[in-house]
């Protein structure tokens, strides 16, 4: 079954669903959404770090990691 397919079974059945049911998808998605929402959001924020210049070498991540493991 391809997603178009599941997606209009899925309409068809929504008005048989009982509250519990319909109550975990609509929480499935919201939380999906608000993911989505977030990674885009750090993904433009790193983006944005990179062309600012605010990135570290990977010599200064390794002694930052070795002074935390060392303290």
């Amino acid at each position: 079954m391809n997603t178009i397919e599941k997606r209009d079974f899925i309409h068809r059945h929504l008005d048989q669903l009982d509250e519990s049911l319909i109550n975990q998808f609509y929480e499935t998605l919201r939380k999906e959404e608000v993911l989505k929402i977030k990674l885009i959001a750090r993904a433009e924020k790193s983006e944005n770090d990179i062309l600012e210049g605010k990135v570290f070498s990977r010599d200064e991540i390794e002694q930052v990691i070795n002074d935390k493991i060392w303290k």
